[in-house]
């Protein structure tokens, strides 16, 4: 079911999303399938514009979600460094992660949700809203709604307009992408890097048409992102490489957020603080919780159920663990612990299997 026109410059719908990333589109493409009218607003120009993501999909994210083989490079294996750049391989039995053209892949999701009969309009910014008697305006659109969903990033312009909560404590990221090589091999690398990626990790990824070179840190740390990639050019030989794209953002990793939803209102991914407090992941909670959402808000608006946000909180993991292990990262030595062999090879790689293979809460 589509938005319906209200007038010449008006559009009446149950619910606008506003946000066409991962958590937006998932909960739109179910809203739909559920029948809702579903309006989608993004300020991007279009679909993959400015990506804020590595990309990474873990095998959880990819069940939920399965895309064209050409859109993905399976990865079957992590490769962690230390400051030294000693290296631990880690696997797991059938486990594996996605790297992702994700620009394409963005489109490729775009195009199902409005298969599934939601509409995105690209171009157009959320500017805040009103409340009427039993619905919602959006100010400067002429759009009208019945519930409205916030999928708009680490500092939501939505949770900013109704006063909900805000993400607070945030890694800022940065990626590089080069042309690939061979020599990028077949694993997913990860570098613990305290002196250019402080709070978090560098990574490369051999990815679908391009290695992916980032890192991320504390959000008022330096993150070299330069001196990272001349420190691991003795292993990847970068310099000779050209680079096609360079991108970053926030990451939000205080863990879901206490107030993110009230009457007719619902954050839903990065908005919401979903995104593992370890490891600094979300999509797979973004395609989880998105689809969550889209069920909830059809039972809400069409059969009188529970509100939305009290349907996610009960649903959501707690990660208790994750978070004492972040507070642990951000406050003990663990990459000099690693390096000077306090914390033993055999220690840390079962530590290390238990945050990239934890298939229960596990998510890059």
């Amino acid at each position: 079911m589509t938005p319906t026109e209200a007038g010449t410059n008006s559009t009446t719908c149950d619910l606008v999303v506003v946000g066409a990333g991962f958590a937006g589109l998932a909960c739109a493409r179910r809203a739909a399938e559920r029948g809702l009218s579903v309006l989608v607003l993004d300020r991007k120009s279009e679909p993959g514009e400015r990506i804020h993501t590595t990309g990474i999909l873990v095998k959880e994210a990819w069940e939920e979600w399965a895309v064209p083989a050409e859109l993905v490079r399976r990865i079957d294996r992590v490769r962690v460094y230390s400051p030294s750049h000693q290296s631990v391989d880690l696997r797991h039995e059938d486990y594996f992660f996605m790297a992702t053209d994700t620009a394409r892949l963005m489109r490729h999701l775009a195009a199902e949700t409005r298969r599934a009969g939601a509409e995105i309009r690209f171009g157009e910014r959320y500017r805040g809203a009103s409340r009427n008697s039993d619905t919602l305006s959006l100010n400067g659109s002429g759009v009208r709604c019945r519930f409205l969903v916030g999928a708009d990033g680490a500092q939501s312009e939505v949770a900013a307009s109704f006063g909900l909560d805000r993400n607070l404590r945030l890694l800022k990221g940065m990626e590089w992408e080069f042309e690939p090589s061979e020599v990028d091999g077949d694993s997913l690398h990860c570098f613990l890097d305290p002196k250019h990626a402080p709070g978090y990790i560098g990574w490369v990824v051999p990815g679908v048409r391009a290695t992916q070179v980032g890192l991320a840190a504390h959000r008022d740390a330096r993150a070299d992102i330069g001196g990272f990639v001349a420190s691991i050019e003795s292993i990847f030989g970068l310099s000779g490489r050209r680079v096609l794209e360079k991108r970053g953002g926030l990451i939000p990793v205080g863990g879901v957020l206490r107030n993110f939803f009230r009457d007719r209102v619902l954050l839903v991914g990065d908005a919401a603080g979903m995104v593992s407090p370890l490891t600094a992941g979300g999509i797979h909670k973004a395609y989880r919780f998105g689809k969550l959402a889209g069920d909830a808000i059809a039972d809400h608006l069409e059969r009188g159920g529970p509100h939305p946000g009290t349907v996610v909180r009960r649903a959501y993991p707690r990660l208790a663990l994750k978070h004492l292990a972040r507070w642990s990262y951000d406050r003990l030595p663990v990459a000099r612990a690693l390096e000077t062999g306090i914390l033993t090879r055999d220690l840390f790689r079962r530590l290390a299997e238990r945050v990239f293979f934890d298939r229960l809460n596990g998510q890059l």
